[in-house]
């Protein structure tokens, strides 16, 4: 018979092996999978096809894609672009005190 065993949080392995350095990543990775939700969302509600919001963006699908997954760096100027051709509120603040995304 083989034992059942519990699987460790893979975000608490990540923060205990990297240090400062993994709480770093994974604050930033969290970002990235806000945003990268929130555009598959729109693009579910909406109805479309990743083809079909690339060229509402003005992208390639390959990007819609790369947009979706969380494997893109976006810049300021690059998010404010794709929530004016979707017509969603950016929201960007820098506040003292605990980190809000």
């Amino acid at each position: 018979m083989f034992a059942l065993c519990r699987m460790p949080d893979a975000w608490e392995t990540a923060r205990r092996l990297g240090g400062e350095e993994g709480d770093y990543y994974a604050g930033l990775y969290e970002i990235y999978y806000r945003l990268s939700t929130a555009i598959f969302e729109y693009r579910q509600e909406n109805g479309l096809s990743q083809k079909e919001l690339a060229a509402k963006l003005g992208v390639s699908q390959a990007m819609v894609s790369k947009l979706e997954s969380g494997d893109y760096n976006y810049s300021v100027e690059q998010l404010w672009k794709i929530s004016q051709k979707l017509g969603l509120k950016l929201n960007i603040s820098l506040d003292k005190g605990k980190e809000e995304v």
